[in-house]
C-alpha cells in the first residue's frame, strides 16, 4: 500500500534528443510557477525557439529529466566550458548548473537531490574541475547540503 504522503516512484536520466517536448514542458511550468491565477503567456513561437535553442546548445549542454511514468516532473542542466589553455597547466573543464526545477507538488521529496546527484556524478566522471550555479534563496539549503559554498570571488555586470 502506498501512502498519499510518500513520494511517487520516479527515475532520473539524461535527456535524449527526442525529449525536447518534456524539457519545453518543464520550462513552461517553471515560467508560470509562483504566479497564482496568471495565465500562461501567449507565445506561439515558444516551441520553435525551444527547438532552435535545443539544437544550438546540444554540443555543450547536458540535461537530465526526472520522470514519474511518462510525465517529466523535474529537470536540471549543465553548460560545459573549456578553459583556455595555459602554459604549464592542464586543460580543464567546468560546468555551470542551471534550470534545476521540480514540480511544486513534488518538492522536498528528494527529486531535486536526485537530479543534482546525477549532475554531480556525471561531472565527476567527466573530470570537471568545478561546478557553478546561481541558486534561488529557497534552494540554498539543498546546495549547501551537497557541498556548494558561496563564491565571493565573482563579479557581475548586467548589460540591460
Amino acid at each position: 500500500m502506498t501512502l498519499a504522503s510518500s513520494p511517487p516512484e520516479y527515475a532520473v536520466r539524461l535527456a535524449l534528443p527526442g525529449d525536447l517536448a518534456a524539457v519545453a514542458s518543464c520550462r513552461r511550468r517553471w515560467a508560470t510557477e509562483g504566479r497564482p491565477g496568471a495565465a500562461e503567456p501567449d507565445d506561439g513561437d515558444f516551441e520553435r525557439r525551444m527547438e532552435q535553442w535545443w539544437t544550438q546548445e546540444a554540443s555543450r549542454r547536458v540535461t537530465w529529466l526526472a520522470w514519474s511514468g511518462t510525465h517529466a516532473i523535474g529537470m536540471a542542466a549543465a553548460v560545459v566550458f573549456h578553459r583556455m589553455p595555459s602554459p604549464g597547466r592542464a586543460t580543464a573543464r567546468w560546468a555551470y548548473v542551471s534550470q534545476v526545477w521540480v514540480d511544486a507538488a513534488l518538492r522536498r521529496r528528494g527529486v531535486g537531490t536526485d537530479l543534482m546527484g546525477a549532475v554531480l556524478g556525471w561531472s565527476q566522471a567527466e573530470g570537471m574541475v568545478r561546478l557553478v550555479l546561481n541558486p534561488s534563496d529557497a534552494a540554498r539549503t539543498l546546495y549547501g547540503r551537497l557541498g556548494f559554498r558561496p563564491a565571493d570571488d565573482l563579479l557581475r555586470l548586467d548589460l540591460g
